[in-house]
């Protein structure tokens, strides 16, 4: 079955996880496929969470039994396999030329030794012995001629090994390639999600929409704020730090950032019922699952009834019993059974598990014997159907042979459990997913049950549907990859950052992007545009003389979202030159927050004091009068009128204390000021709200008296303003 090219959509980012969205065009003009299978999804997304539906208006296509897999890409067609009887006839050739070679080099060796024999010497005084030419030059010429033949009979040969080496070596390669064209590599796997398409589909065209969640994704708000040079309006820009390690990357995708925890355990609020009338006692229970039904077995009687009937007509087998043998016939020593060697007697463990092993054996030869008895007995299943007997009795300590750890729960109750980072259930809690279980069939011994998943044997069973085949635990490689996602979650945030559900409080928000973005998944944290608004905004300049007589700049902008600002850090822009970068506060919808703009330099003021001190007369029990008079001259030098905020403090007397400050004359009036929206509550805080001209100053007046016993002393001086 070939894959249906999807491509992401919009991807759902939450402050731990994400949920993606992937669609695809069908064309259902020659109908609607039996399944429709969508394959290239990463190893970390939970099984359970899959949801896939087809969206058309030219008819209705109903989607069911969703099954989540193993995928590795195509390696085209694999080559024709070669017969193994070649192999060996090319070797059995390879073998006889070599054989050949070595007798031809064993011949030239032993016509290299032949030589013609020297004239012999003459005895003395006769003459030499005869040697005729002709003999001694035919046997030169046969040697020379006989080895000629031989070295070019090696050449030949030596010619044919050769190609015979090459063949033999392409035929070994070519059948270890096809030995190997089926294994995948753990780095080739990805996940794919398998759907069968119900009977009766009317759609002629329609959109695939896959849904999944995976770990290994989070994000953090950050901002940026371009103001004009009057500050009067703004370009409020959010942003997202997002980072992701989920194995797919996203290209071209909306996104929509939410502050909600996808897969928080929430309890169900039980309202009980207030009746007008008569008391009735209370419930008698909690209500919760109701027991299963009874009687739920004689929903197989049909199933029971026909397989019995298909049992009565197979052939009956006759039963067969070996001939009985003749005690004295084991008797094979003249010497009796006593001089047979002794067995050792079994352990209590080995004499426990031949027991076992003999009870296992011997119950389904009796029971074919009592069956086959009968003539009218149906006859039992097939024994490849029976459960083959236990060969080790102990338990198997392979991975591949062990059960599905945790059953139903092994996808995901380790990511629903506290501190997981995806909202999480209370710890120690067993949760069941539905979605990881399945029916058991009629024949087995939990009929009618649904029963866990084994997830190694299901993505085995994946893998085998195309035709491949992993030398490897893929169960350990999909682990592996949600182990690296949640990892993710230990990275250190971005500076200034904060935690998006800690400040969403019990309020869930999303913000979407305006434009497609791309996330790379590296797991690095990546700034992405999200939207920009356009915010009024207004300055004052704040000053608090008494401290220093530099004047700040102090914006006040109002959120432009319907939704919430989240804290983060924000990068602050006046006339396009960077400013500064600072921390924004949470901000409500419609709420304003402040930015300070660091000093205005076109702003002076000044403050001056005079202090005199008098005393009220001349009788014994007198006061003196520590008076105070504050002057603060304010000078705007910009082009613009300018509001101004002066903040001044008058000293206020201790509990209990002897002493009275009086407020006099101030122009023009002040106001009370506490400081609370900074969290740091003062007393005797006042300030100045006031508007200048450009080109302008103003005098700010103010006068205080405090009043003591005039044989008392403040301490550290009377002289309160210097």
């Amino acid at each position: 079955m070939k894959p249906i090219d999807t491509r992401v959509d919009t991807v759902t980012l939450y402050h731990r996880g994400a949920t993606v969205r992937r669609t695809a065009t069908l064309d259902l003009s020659k109908g609607a496929p039996a399944e429709l299978m969508v394959a290239d999804l990463p190893l970390s997304l939970l099984d359970h969470s899959v949801r896939a539906r087809v969206e058309s208006r030219a008819g209705v296509m109903v989607l069911s039994n969703v099954r989540v897999g193993l995928y590795a890409p195509p390696r085209g067609t694999p080559e024709t396999p070669p017969d193994v009887q070649a192999l060996k006839a090319v070797r059995v050739k390879l073998e006889a030329t070599r054989d050949r070679l070595a007798q031809l080099k064993r011949e030239l060796g032993q016509f290299a030794a032949l030589s013609v024999e020297p004239r012999p010497s003459p005895e003395e005084g006769k003459p030499p012995s005869p040697s005729p030419m002709f003999a001694r030059a035919t046997l030169e010429a046969m040697v020379d001629d006989a080895s000629t033949r031989r070295v070019e009979q090696s050449r030949a040969l030596q010619a044919d090994e050769k190609k015979l080496v090459e063949e033999e070596a392409a035929l070994v390669r070519r059948l270890t390639l096809a030995s190997t064209a089926s294994n995948v590599r753990p780095d080739e796997l990805k996940k794919s999600v398998t759907v069968q398409v119900l009977p009766g589909a009317t759609a002629t065209e329609g959109t695939l929409v896959l849904e999944y969640f995976v770990v290994g994704a989070r994000w953090a708000p950050a901002y940026q704020c371009r103001m004009t040079r009057d500050c009067r309006s703004a370009d409020l820009q959010l942003r997202a730090m997002v980072c992701q390690r989920t194995g797919e990357d996203w290209r071209g995708v909306r996104l929509r950032l939410s502050t909600a925890a996808p897969m928080s355990w929430t309890e169900l609020p039980e309202l009980s019922a207030i009746r007008i009338g008569r008391e009735q006692p209370p419930p008698s229970g909690k209500r919760g699952f109701r027991p299963p039904p009874q009687g739920a077995a004689s929903l197989f009687a049909d199933y029971d009834r026909g397989l019995s009937s298909a049992r009565a007509l197979a052939p009956v087998i006759p039963s067969w019993e070996p001939p009985e043998v003749e005690a004295s016939v084991l008797h094979l020593s003249t010497g009796g059974p006593s001089d047979l060697p002794e067995e050792p007697e079994p352990s209590m463990d080995e004499g426990a598990m031949m027991e076992e092993q003999v009870v296992e054996r011997e119950a389904p030869m009796k029971e074919l014997k009592k069956m086959a008895s009968r003539r009218d007995a149906p006859m039992p299943p097939p024994m490849a159907a029976a459960p083959a007997p236990a060969m080790a009795l102990r338990p198997s300590t392979s991975r591949a042979m062990a059960p599905p750890r945790g059953g139903a729960m092994a996808a995901s109750v380790d990511a629903m459990e506290s501190g997981d980072g995806l909202g999480g259930a209370p710890a120690g809690l067993q949760v069941v997913l539905y979605a990881s279980l399945r029916l058991s069939a009629p024949a087995e011994g939990t009929r009618g049950q649904l029963t866990p998943v084994d997830r190694r044997r299901a993505f085995l069973d994946s893998l085998g549907a195309l035709q491949l085949s992993a030398p490897f635990d893929v169960l350990s490689v999909v682990e592996a990859a949600e182990r690296q996602g949640q990892e993710l979650y230990r990275l250190s945030a971005p500076s200034g950052t904060s935690d998006v559900r800690t400040e969403a409080g019990w309020y869930d928000y999303v913000y979407s992007t305006d434009a497609s973005v791309d996330v790379p998944s590296d797991g690095t944290w990546h700034s992405v545009p999200v939207n920009t608004r356009t915010a009024t905004g207004d300055v004052r300049y704040v000053v608090v003389p008494r401290e220093d007589p530099q004047v700040y700049r102090l914006a006040l902008v109002k959120n432009p979202l319907p939704s919430p600002l989240l804290s983060g850090p924000v990068e602050v822009y006046v006339a396009g030159e960077y400013v500064l970068t600072t921390t924004l506060p949470s901000v409500p919808p419609g709420g304003d927050f402040k930015l300070s703009l660091g000093v205005e330099q076109a702003v002076k003021v000044a403050r001056n004091t005079t202090f005199q001190e008098q005393r009220s007369g001349d009788k014994v029990v007198a006061t003196n009068e520590l008076i105070h008079d504050i002057v603060v001259e304010v000078v705007n030098n910009l082009d613009r009128e300018a509001t101004f905020e002066v903040r001044e403090r008058i000293p206020q007397p201790a509990e209990g204390a002897e002493v009275v400050v009086d407020e006099g004359k101030v122009t023009p009036a002040w106001e009370p000021y506490a400081q609370d929206e900074r969290g740091h509550v003062i007393h005797g805080g006042r300030r100045w709200v006031l508007s200048v001209k450009p080109a302008a100053s103003q005098t700010l007046k103010a006068n205080y008296r405090v009043k003591l016993y005039a044989n008392n002393e403040l301490v550290g001086g009377n002289r309160r303003e210097g």
